[in-house]
C-alpha cells in the first residue's frame, strides 16, 4: 500500500511467481519418476497387454497354490511426494474399487478372501506403473493411485490413464475371472473413476510420547520429544477436492465400467468423447460444483 503501484500489477506479480511454481513442481515431478519420461508418449503402444494379462492370471494361481510374499510400492511413492510438502500440484487420480468381494467373503475361507484381494492390488499396482502412475494406499479392497501431471502434456497423460484403467477392466475379465471360474469362485469386478485437478501434498509425522498435558512437563522434556519426532521419518499424503472427488464419483459406474469427471473428458478429442456418455445423476446425490463451469460438476462413463 505504500507503493505507487495498481492493485492489477501486484495481482500480475503474484500470478507470474504462482505460474512459475506450478511449472517448476510439475517439472520437479517429471524428472523424479522412473517411468513417466515415458508418459508424455500413448504407453498403450509400448505394452503387451495379452503378456500383462498372462503374467496377472500366473499370479493369482501361484496365490491360490501357495504362500506368496507380497509388496508394495509405498516407499517410491513417499519419495516422489517428499519433494512437495504442502506444495499444490495438479494430478490425475484414478480410484479402482472391486465389486464382488463381500460375496467371495460369504463364500470363501478369509485366508483365500485375502490372498485374492492382495494379488488385486499388487498385479494392478503394476499395471499403474506401467501407464507411469504411483499406488498413494489401498484401502481394503480398493486402490487410490495418481499420475503426475504436465500440462503440457495433459491430454496424453488423460489418455494414458484411461488406458490404464482399460488394461485393468482386461485383466479382470481374461486374466483373473477365468481362474475364479475353475475354482467354481463367484467372479470379481471393478468401477474405476479417474479426475482430474488441483491437491495438496501433506506432511504427517509418527507419534512418539504422548503428552496430553504440557503443563506437566518442562521445556527440556517437550522440546526433546519434539525433536524426536522430527527426527522420525515423515509420512505424506494427498488431500484435496479432486482426490475426494475421484473416490465419490467411482460408485456411480456401472461394474467393470470407467467413469471420469468433467475436467477428464474435457480434455479428449472428439472422437474419443463419443466413448464416453453423461451419466444421469439425481442432483439430491450429486451436487459438486464445479468451478470452473459454476454448476454441477458432470460425469461421464463409457459406453458398453
Amino acid at each position: 500500500m505504500q507503493l505507487d503501484i495498481d492493485l492489477e500489477e501486484v495481482t500480475d506479480v503474484i500470478k507470474n511467481v504462482n505460474d512459475k511454481k506450478e511449472r517448476e513442481n510439475n517439472s520437479r515431478l517429471i524428472s523424479k519418476a522412473k517411468i513417466n519420461d515415458l508418459s508424455v508418449f500413448h504407453v498403450d503402444a509400448l505394452i503387451d497387454i495379452q503378456k500383462v494379462i498372462s503374467a496377472s492370471q500366473s499370479s493369482m494361481w501361484k496365490a491360490l497354490r501357495a504362500d506368496p510374499i507380497f509388496t508394495a510400492p509405498f516407499e517410491e511413492t513417499q519419495e516422489i511426494l517428499s519433494e512437495y510438502n504442502y506444495d499444490k500440484i495438479k494430478l490425475i487420480i484414478l480410484n479402482i474399487d472391486i465389486v464382488g468381494s463381500t460375496k467371495l467373503s460369504m463364500n470363501l475361507p478369509i485366508e483365500r478372501v485375502s490372498k485374492i484381494i492382495q494379488t488385486f492390488t499388487q498385479e494392478m499396482t503394476k499395471i499403474i506403473r506401467l501407464y507411469g502412475g504411483y499406488v498413494l494406499k489401498y484401502i481394503g479392497d480398493a486402490i487410490i493411485g495418481f499420475f503426475n501431471v504436465n500440462s503440457d502434456h495433459l491430454y496424453t497423460f488423460c489418455i494414458n490413464a484411461i488406458n490404464c484403467a482399460r488394461t485393468m477392466i482386461k485383466v479382470i475379465n481374461q486374466g483373473f475371472n477365468p481362474v475364479f471360474a475353475q475354482y467354481d469362485y463367484p467372479e470379481l469386478g471393478v468401477r474405476i473413476g479417474i479426475d482430474y485437478g488441483e491437491n495438496v501434498i501433506v506432511k504427517y509425522y509418527p507419534h512418539v510420547d504422548k503428552i496430553n498435558d504440557l503443563s506437566k512437563y518442562d521445556y527440556k522434556t517437550i522440546q526433546k520429544s519434539s525433536d524426536i519426532i522430527s527426527a522420525k521419518k515423515p509420512v505424506y499424503d494427498i488431500l484435496g477436492y479432486t482426490i475426494s472427488i475421484a473416490s465419490k464419483m467411482t460408485a456411480y459406474a456401472r461394474v467393470n465400467h470407467i467413469i471420469v469427471g468433467q475436467l477428464i473428458y474435457d480434455v479428449l478429442s472428439k472422437e474419443e468423447q463419443e466413448y464416453f456418455s453423461v451419466v444421469d445423476i439425481n442432483p439430491e446425490n450429486w451436487n459438486y460444483i464445479s468451478d470452473v463451469t459454476g454448476s454441477v460438476y458432470k460425469l461421464y462413463q463409457n459406453r458398453a
